[in-house]
């Protein structure tokens, strides 16, 4: 009576109706994620990566990874709402062309020395031949130290005769004398070794002289007068590394040996070694080497002798000024005790020509090629190159070398490699700080590459199509010249290959069955003895 109302339709409201209602700003309108209000209505939608649900107001995830194609060649990884194309460590996805691409991280400056990108990855080099190395974080490098200490302490008195590579004497000595003089000379002697020259006496080349040395671990001497060459061998073998007394004397027109005191060797001669010239008698005499070529002996031999000498006497004379000179100067001083095999300081190497090449009686013209390598080490340090056959233009064709990290899975680990230029092909691992005598056996020909220690066989890190590949580069690089380099590698790029550290500790190595004498390489650095070898420092309780 005297009034109205009006009943308005879903969404609106008002006296007159003529007000939207805005569903929205209760509870959301009920909808699970975006709620639209419309004079009159409203609407449910979703966000990017969720699509309605058929009762209009929840939302589901759309897995645009099912559709297939979203990220190309990349993995697709289904997120709530969205997705995320996922590229393997080391590449990253580009969405232009829904590719994965390399990632240079040496671009990045990742390492400290040395890096090279690879698909994927990237590996950090440091300067071996400078005494470095990776660092744990295998990027940064920190110096190689030693994890076994050897017994390095010299004698001052004693004499080293092997220092000279060259294969010259160590010391040389002039005597004159007014009246004739007859020669005695004595000195404790030490070593391993089985052959070279322990001293020279006498005049010039084609006058008297006399060479005492050793062959096959026994005393020679070598004489020469008148012209007439004469070559007498005789008494114990002595290359046992123990001290003994050898004395030589001219005695009554006879040369007299001895071994500890007991005549070895008494030899009839025509003439005196000290020569008369212009009222004095004269007699040279060099130590460890001679003064002329080897070929001019009666019988050549290899003069370098890795041997010790101490307590000497020549002519009956102490000369102050050769223990003088000895004791200034360590490299002319010997261990004070030594063992068998080969010592390598970590500062050099040495090389040989070998060839790998061989024509079997049955192949005909083809030639064939093996490499297997017999090693006994004791290292001192965990790094370092123990063998090596360097190409031209300073490529390593072929590597063993101790390793301390697993350059792929960058894991800090001690390790044997075998490597052809700068990819491992078969790695095992050894207790390299352990002061231990460790076998090191490796076999390479055409078809395949072995590596063992201590009789347990190494990992392959190639497939087997990789290491055919390998191999032939291998054997190409063999058809060329290629010298065999020990203990440590020539000024090759450190990314040459995986090592090019200098070794550290004893060794001795056979090649093709032929055991390797370091006085018969090419080359060896002077630092290297190669017959004698410090031991390990025993540790005090």
């Amino acid at each position: 009576m005297g009034n109205f109302y009006c009943q308005c339709r879903a969404g609106w409201g008002g006296r007159l109706c003529d007000r939207d209602v805005n569903e929205c700003s209760q509870q959301n309108g009920g909808c699970g994620q975006i709620c639209s209000n419309k004079p009159g209505s409203f609407y449910c939608a979703c966000y990017s990566g969720y699509a309605l649900a058929p009762d209009g107001r929840t939302c589901h995830d759309v897995d645009e990874c099912a559709e297939g194609g979203a990220c190309g060649e990349a993995h697709c990884k289904n997120l709530p709402g969205s997705y995320s194309c996922v590229c393997d460590e080391g590449y990253v996805f580009s969405s232009s062309d829904k590719a994965c691409r390399d990632v240079d991280e040496c671009a990045e400056g990742r390492c400290e020395q040395a890096c090279v990108n690879s698909p994927g990855g990237y590996t950090c080099h440091c300067d071996g031949r400078g005494g470095l190395k990776l660092s744990p974080d295998m990027n940064t490098c920190e110096d190689i130290l030693p994890c076994v200490p050897f017994n390095v302490a010299k004698s001052v008195k004693s004499l080293y005769l092997g220092r000279m590579f060259s294969g010259t004497p160590v010391i040389r000595l002039r005597f004159k004398r007014l009246q004739p003089t007859r020669l005695v000379a004595e000195f404790d002697f030490r070593t391993f070794d089985p052959e070279g020259v322990l001293f020279f006496a006498g005049g010039r080349q084609d006058s008297a002289w006399i060479v005492l040395g050793l062959r096959a671990g026994r005393l020679e001497l070598q004489l020469r007068y008148h012209g007439v060459g004469r070559v007498t061998s005789s008494g114990p073998v002595i290359n046992h590394g123990m001290w003994q007394t050898i004395s030589v004397e001219e005695l009554d027109r006879n040369l007299v040996v001895k071994v500890n005191k007991d005549a070895v060797m008494k030899i009839a001669v025509a003439g005196d070694l000290f020569q008369l010239d212009r009222g004095l008698y004269h007699l040279n005499l060099t130590v460890g080497g001679i003064p002329f070529k080897e070929r001019d002996l009666v019988q050549p031999i290899n003069p370098r002798l890795d041997g010790c000498v101490r307590s000497w006497n020549w002519l009956n004379g102490e000369d102050t000024t050769i223990q003088e000179t000895v004791k200034a100067s360590p490299k002319m001083q010997c261990f004070s005790a030594a063992t068998r095999g080969s010592f390598y300081p970590g500062t050099g190497f040495a090389f040989y020509s070998l060839d790998f090449a061989r024509t079997p009686a049955d192949a005909g013209t083809d030639t064939t090629w093996q490499i297997e390598v017999k090693a006994r080490i004791r290292p001192a340090t965990d790094t370092g190159v123990l063998l090596a056959l360097v190409g031209g233009d300073h490529v390593v064709a072929l590597s063993v070398a101790l390793v301390d990290y697993h350059s792929t899975k960058k894991l800090k680990k001690q390790l044997v490699i075998l490597a052809v230029e700068s990819v491992t092909l078969a790695l095992m691992e050894i207790k390299v700080c352990d002061g231990q005598e460790h076998r090191v056996a490796v076999s390479v020909h055409k078809d395949e590459a072995t590596l063992e220690v201590d009789g347990t066989k190494g990992r392959s890190e190639v497939s087997a199509a990789r290491l055919q590949e390998l191999l032939a580069t291998l054997a190409t690089h063999l058809q060329g010249s290629v010298l065999t380099f020990v203990g440590g590698l020539p000024d090759v790029p450190v990314t040459a290959a995986p090592v090019t550290a200098f070794y550290r500790g004893c060794m001795t190595l056979e090649v093709n069955r032929k055991v390797l004498d370091l006085d018969e390489a090419a080359y060896k650095h002077s630092d290297i003895t190669s017959h004698s070898c410090p031991p390990v420092e025993q540790a005090t309780p």
